[in-house]
């Protein structure tokens, strides 16, 4: 009986000590998502003024890009002559707009992020005259190095319709 009443304390010590640790989590992934959705927010930011550098200062180095008709870029230099070849259009400029993020921490260094995008091409001479209307769904891996979040792989789809806000679907 003695041996009970001596492991008592340690279980409570434990279960105490576990819910803090748990809330320390639950802040720290609060603070995670505010993060990366800030990084989203950027990226369309510097997609609209087509500043490349900016968008490619949130990659690391062994970055991959899948873009929605499928191509692979491997490396951080390839996923930035992909930006400028977007940017740098000399007969066609774009209109970009990103939806509201849905950000899913997945461990204190992994985080995956889900947004809508679209992105209108037109020519120069004529922004009414819009030739190709791309939307679609960024699925990005985000792992936190040195204490920054950076992208580490990222998923383009095209999708039919734009979403404003990425929604859990049930069927019923």
């Amino acid at each position: 009986m003695k041996a009970v009443f001596c492991l008592a304390p340690a279980i409570v010590l434990m279960m105490v000590s576990c819910q803090k640790k748990q809330s320390a989590i639950e802040k720290s992934s609060g603070k995670d998502s505010l993060t990366l959705i800030k990084m989203i927010s950027e990226r369309e930011a510097a997609m609209i003024k087509k500043d490349m550098n900016l968008a490619m200062s949130q990659f690391t180095e062994d970055a991959t890009w899948i873009n929605s008709q499928g191509y692979f870029f491997e490396g951080k230099s390839e996923v930035k002559k992909f930006h400028d070849m977007l940017s740098e259009n000399d007969s066609l400029d774009y209109y970009y707009e990103a939806g509201k993020p849905k950000v899913r921490v997945l461990d204190p260094n992994n985080a995956l992020a889900y947004y809508s995008w679209k992105m209108f091409w037109f020519r120069k001479q004529n922004a009414a005259d819009t030739l190709i209307r791309e939307i679609g769904l960024m699925t990005l891996h985000a792992q936190k190095q040195n204490e920054k979040w950076k992208w580490m792989a990222v998923t383009n789809q095209h999708t039919p319709w734009f979403y404003d806000e990425i929604k859990p679907e049930k069927i019923e």
